[in-house]
């Protein structure tokens, strides 16, 4: 049988250090990584890479290993 609740403290961080916003166009694309970086930095005070943060093709791009399009549409 498991510990009583409340009796031990635990603190948990959970985060995602990966992840992609589909929008129409690339001027939106840029509005909005340039939206979502200011709010990740400035409200949530985490650190943006901007090296690996960037606008593209959803077929010219992988996230987590993979393509996200069909696959006559993916390059590789």
């Amino acid at each position: 049988m498991g510990p009583v609740r409340g009796t031990i403290s635990r603190t948990f961080c959970r985060y995602a250090d990966d992840g992609n916003i589909y929008v129409r166009s690339e001027a939106a694309g840029q509005r909005v990584l340039d939206s979502i970086t200011r709010y990740l930095e400035k409200t949530l005070k985490l650190r943006v890479n901007r090296d690996k943060s960037g606008l593209g093709r959803p077929w010219l791009r992988k996230f987590l290993g993979y393509t996200v399009c069909s696959r006559k549409y993916n390059a590789g």
